[in-house]
């Protein structure tokens, strides 16, 4: 966080305040855009977190508190064209400065809807917040700055190596932590005082999702927003080749059978495949309103 952010301090009156005036923005920005509010089960099918962050099912049953909100909600689009749903997720965190083990989240889905279109509507959304200063910064040009790779053509397959002596990683370390440390060390902290979007993000994260850009190798039409070193938005155009995002989803263990429900429908013909949809922590949107530097001034009721 930037050094302003450890100045701040709120009563919770001000923090409710904070909160509770951010969410009515939000929602009067969605509905004047055409989004529909939903609510979606917080109790799902499958946990979408794997390896050491898997969970247990909850109380001996075949189920899971949600910890992002994801496929149930896109499967709204067989319904309506623009979908919301804001609500809790949960994960098995440590807690400090920018995570809590239960949290807010904002997803939302726009069937036939552009990425252009998505980047503009996170720019206004995080203005709800943040309305100072933005950037935008090009990961593939910076990577390719770094490792001399242009992913116009080709893939990260043959840098791995490459990347990891430039971190200071072994040279096993997944393409996936690879980039999460290349983005956390390289990029992140170019986001304080401002709003930062990190576009063309490249093919090889935690992102079986976001669509292949035509005409590439390996970019992404995916973003993520940082204020102050903590990411606030994620947004991407969704897949649309069936083959590619099973494929690239089973391979980081996030192929459940919440994305099977949800692909099952689109070769039905019952979701419609082209949409977009982004993802924004509202307790950390809340920290960028404020310039403050703990995400736990804005969990209510934290005594119970």
């Amino acid at each position: 966080m930037s050094p302003a952010a450890a100045e701040v301090t709120l009563t919770p009156r001000e923090a409710i305040e904070v909160k509770s005036d951010l969410l009515y923005k939000i929602r009067a920005l969605l509905r004047e855009q055409g989004f529909a509010e939903v609510t979606t089960p917080t109790f799902r099918q499958a946990d979408d977190l794997t390896g050491k962050r898997a969970r247990a099912a909850v109380g001996g049953h075949n189920g899971w508190l949600r910890s992002m909100i994801g496929p149930a909600l896109r499967y709204q689009l067989a319904h309506t064209p623009r979908v919301f749903e804001i609500g809790p997720c949960f994960r098995n965190e440590t807690s400090d400065a920018t995570h809590i083990p239960e949290f807010s989240m904002l997803d939302l889905y726009a069937a036939q809807a552009s990425y252009d279109y998505l980047i503009d509507l996170a720019e206004k959304l995080v203005s709800l917040a943040h309305p100072g200063t933005s950037q935008r910064i090009s990961v593939a040009e910076h990577l390719g700055a770094t490792l001399g790779v242009d992913l116009t053509r080709e893939t990260l397959d043959r840098h791995t190596a490459a990347l990891a002596d430039h971190l200071d990683l072994p040279s096993d370390t997944p393409l996936y932590d690879l980039l999460e440390s290349y983005i956390a060390t390289e990029l992140e902290p170019r986001s304080a005082e401002t709003a930062m979007f990190l576009v063309d993000m490249p093919l090889g994260g935690n992102e079986p999702c976001a669509k292949l850009r035509e005409g590439t190798a390996a970019i992404l039409n995916r973003f993520e927003v940082f204020i102050d070193g903590a990411e606030v938005v994620h947004g991407y155009e969704d897949e649309t080749d069936a083959e590619a995002f099973i494929r690239r989803a089973s391979a980081i263990g996030l192929y459940n059978p919440e994305q099977s429900l949800v692909q099952k429908a689109i070769l039905a013909g019952a979701v419609p495949a082209h949409s977009v949809g982004l993802g924004i922590g509202i307790e950390r949107l809340c920290m960028a309103a404020t310039g403050g530097n703990d995400i736990s001034l804005f969990q209510q009721s934290a005594v119970f």
